[in-house]
């Protein structure tokens, strides 16, 4: 799975000239669709050949690549980076869904990088019953378990002989044992909060346990809320409660996403925004975006001043005019990751109509 470090790494390589080849392109999860993939590669990169310097050796070298890694990687997409004159030859598997595309830029293409890291982020998942909790955090395909706690011996309600006095004092005596134990939990899951920083959490177990934990939750650990699953915590391994925690995280992730959307550029957000990508560009270069919202699809070439970094659809919009230029393939990608250097926020959007926008500072 990619890792910030990894998007970062790929960012440091750069090319003289647009030399360096950017495939993502998806492997059906049916082993029978596998033969039309490598074809489906070569016609990405033959639509990106024109955009600049691609060598022969390159298109070879990143077919090779997607040939060796297809039939081990059903269901998920490949992103291949090549640039020989680089020595850049790696393969990253990402999650299947991203837009399939080829791009040939003076770097690598790691817009569908950042959505990635997106919409499949790091979480934790507690899993809790009367008696144990257990704090699992999740890494891409990993997931270690970091913390548990046992609360102390529960005795049954069924227990308590004639219903009268010594009935009443059991029942006192389970419910204060069973708070103690979710406060004790939510007390480990405000630590986890603190030393590791505001992850999604995602809760498994029984309703009833999930509400108790919940309520007992601290403001700066509810925040970070992401859903529930139902399950018998006994039984429940954690690679089986990251298989159930997943579609959790996706569709928290599609939440906030429309969220976002409807936050910039519904009618009445009553936010200051900018809408499209000629205002997007205006406010990216002045620093003066907040969240700037990209679509997953489609690229807008454009161009970028070398001397003072100006981003335009024309060349000329800058106090250059033109003068240090130079042509990219992809706007959209160099707004996402210049407004991320000055500290905004950028969403990736499966579907953005206007093409671009954000909210101002």
């Amino acid at each position: 799975m990619i890792t910030s470090a990894d998007v970062e790494k790929l960012c440091c390589f750069r090319s003289p000239q647009e030399s360096v080849l950017s495939l993502y392109v998806q492997v059906p999860r049916d082993p029978a669709g596998l033969r039309e993939v490598p074809a489906r590669a070569r016609g990405l990169i033959a639509a990106a050949a024109g955009q600049g310097s691609l060598r022969s050796e390159d298109e070879q070298v990143a077919l090779g690549l997607v040939a060796a890694h297809r039939r081990a990687q059903l269901g998920h997409t490949l992103g291949v980076f090549v640039c020989g004159d680089l020595g850049l030859s790696e393969v990253t598997l990402l999650p299947g869904g991203l837009c399939e595309r080829a791009v040939l830029a003076v770097r690598p293409h790691v817009r569908p990088l950042l959505a990635t890291l997106q919409r499949h982020p790091d979480y934790c998942i507690a899993i809790i019953d009367r008696r144990h909790a257990w704090l699992l955090a999740v890494n891409g395909e990993q997931v270690e378990t970091v913390a548990a706690a046992t609360g102390d011996t529960v005795a049954s309600r069924e227990l308590g002989g004639w219903h009268g006095l010594d009935s009443y004092h059991l029942e006192r005596r389970v419910d204060e044992l069973a708070r103690h134990h979710y406060r004790d939990a939510a007390q480990l899951l405000a630590a986890a909060t603190r030393r590791n920083g505001p992850e999604p959490l995602v809760v498994g177990g029984h309703a009833d346990g999930i509400n108790h934990l919940l309520a007992e939750l601290a403001p700066p650990v509810r925040d970070t809320y992401a859903g529930c699953f139902a399950a018998d915590a006994h039984v429940l391994t954690p690679a089986r409660a990251r298989d159930l925690a997943e579609p959790v995280i996706a569709r928290w992730s599609e939440v906030r996403e429309r969220q976002e959307v409807e936050r910039i550029t519904g009618p009445a957000s009553g936010v200051r925004a900018a809408i499209g990508p000629h205002a997007c560009l205006a406010a990216v270069n002045a620093e003066a975006a907040k969240v700037l919202l990209i679509p997953d699809g489609g690229t807008i070439p454009g161009y970028r001043c070398e001397r003072c970094g100006a981003l335009s659809l024309t060349g000329d919009e800058c106090c250059d005019w033109g003068v240090a230029s130079r042509p990219v393939p992809d706007l959209l990608e160099e707004m996402a990751l210049q407004a991320a250097h000055a500290g905004a926020a950028v969403v990736s959007v499966a579907e953005l109509p206007c093409g671009a926008a954000a909210s101002l500072r």
